[in-house]
């Protein structure tokens, strides 16, 4: 008698892509300061992505030559939630990316509480797709930005 058995591609998927972020993701706690709106500059494989907290809004630049692809979650809620990034540019939405020397700017009260200490922005970029590939590979970052 033969075995059959199920294949899950989407949760293989999933499980794969979970991996590959968490291998690839560093991080690191930087304070933003409301007050002077300093910028902070990450640097990201040379060229620098620079963020800073300006009028209430939260200003993420792209000094990069490629454009970069985004999501932010207030810190908290990161161990409760399950996400995954746009495995390729033509999946991820147009309001989560900045192209090259733009800057998105975004409301605080769209991504804060009221006893939101801290927020979390996951940034990435894809690299050149190999021939025959699904999906092209892509570089990922992880960045804690307390709130003032």
């Amino acid at each position: 008698m033969k075995k059959t058995v199920s294949f899950n591609f989407r949760f293989l998927l999933k499980g794969l892509l979970v991996v590959i972020t968490l291998l690839m993701v560093g991080c690191s706690v930087v304070p933003l300061s409301k007050d002077n709106g300093t910028p902070i500059v990450i640097p990201f494989e040379g060229a620098p992505v620079t963020v800073t907290i300006r009028n209430d809004r939260l200003v993420i630049a792209n000094n990069r030559p490629d454009i970069i692809y985004y999501r932010i979650f207030p810190t908290e809620i990161l161990p409760v939630i399950e996400w995954a990034p746009c495995i390729a540019p033509e999946a991820c939405p147009a309001e989560q990316q900045v192209n090259p020397g733009e800057e998105k700017q975004i409301a605080l009260k769209t991504i804060v509480g009221d006893d939101t200490q801290s927020i979390t922005l996951f940034w990435w970029r894809f690299l050149e797709r190999q021939p025959g590939a699904s999906v092209p590979p892509m570089k990922m970052e992880e960045l804690e930005v307390m709130m003032p």
